[in-house]
């Protein structure tokens, strides 16, 4: 399992998030940011342009979205949250 670190965005994101967000939707997260901790490198990762310097990935989850990157060999930094916003 890589360390892992929670980006401050990544933190006001969960916020927000758990305001609305249901049991089975925390579930959803904790599921995908243990996933994505076990093996970065995960076949349904998509690359994100974001940073070329620092390439970084979009991981989806059910109707969640998370954006991380993989600064260094055995760790992964959470850099965002998306999800629909109604």
């Amino acid at each position: 399992m890589a360390d892992y670190i929670l980006s401050r965005q990544f933190l006001e994101d969960m916020a927000a998030f758990e305001k609305s967000a249901s049991a089975r939707d925390l579930e959803n997260v904790e599921k995908a940011i243990a996933a994505i901790a076990q093996a970065p490198d995960l076949p349904r990762r998509v690359p994100s342009y974001y940073d070329p310097s620092s390439p970084s990935y979009l991981y989806r989850s059910g109707n969640l979205l998370i954006h991380y990157r993989t600064p260094r060999p055995g760790g992964v930094e959470f850099l965002n949250l998306f999800w629909p916003k109604i």
